[in-house]
């Protein structure tokens, strides 16, 4: 659905008039994010599982709120590599060029800061960093390694993030199941008491 589209509009337009807002308050979108996509992950949601009580909704907006948490955490991965890969650059640069063509420690210094610059300035110059690391056996993928070495406290704590939140997300679709199964029988369902 294109956000434009009558489709995209008569659901959210749709989806306002029955969300039970006055329960649930504010959706917890930060300010640097999309507050519309938030509204169109909850749209899709409640197209899905078309709730039909207040139990349901819950379990829709639970939903929703923990899958935009792993997407702000994922985000957040591919940010912090995003911000670290021109000091993982020049470190992999400053542990393969060679230091025999320079004559001073700062003229070594300075190439490896000119090239890791030159990262920034350009497919071209991308492919010249390339061909320096490529004379080396080594690839961008390189760069992609010394980022993992170089925030691997910050990375193995984000990961850990997902990894609740997908457990949780889970839970929640099962909880979800098994309430909607269990409802259809005219049972009381055991739901799962969440951890963490």
């Amino acid at each position: 659905m294109s956000e434009g589209s009558p489709t995209s509009v008569e659901a959210r337009q749709n989806l306002s008039r029955v969300v039970p807002t006055d329960v649930f308050g504010h959706p917890p979108v930060l300010s640097t994010e999309n507050r519309q996509a938030y509204d169109a992950l909850m749209t899709q949601l409640t197209l899905e599982w078309k709730p039909r009580n207040i139990t349901e909704w819950m379990f829709v907006r639970h939903m929703t709120d923990t899958s935009w948490e792993i997407f702000r955490h994922r985000r957040a991965i591919a940010n912090l590599f995003a911000i670290s890969f021109k000091t993982a650059l020049r470190a992999v640069l400053t542990d393969v060029l060679p230091e025999e063509g320079c004559k001073p420690w700062f003229d070594h210094y300075d190439a490896v800061k000119g090239l890791a610059q030159a990262w920034f300035e350009g497919p071209q110059e991308q492919e010249k960093v390339k061909s320096e690391l490529a004379k080396y056996g080594l690839t961008a993928e390189a760069i992609v390694a010394q980022t993992y070495v170089l925030r691997r406290d910050e990375l193995a704590m984000l990961h850990r993030l997902v990894a609740a939140a997908e457990a949780r997300r889970d839970a929640i679709t099962r909880n979800f199941n098994e309430y909607r199964a269990m409802s259809s029988l005219g049972q009381k369902p055991v739901v799962e008491v969440e951890q963490g």
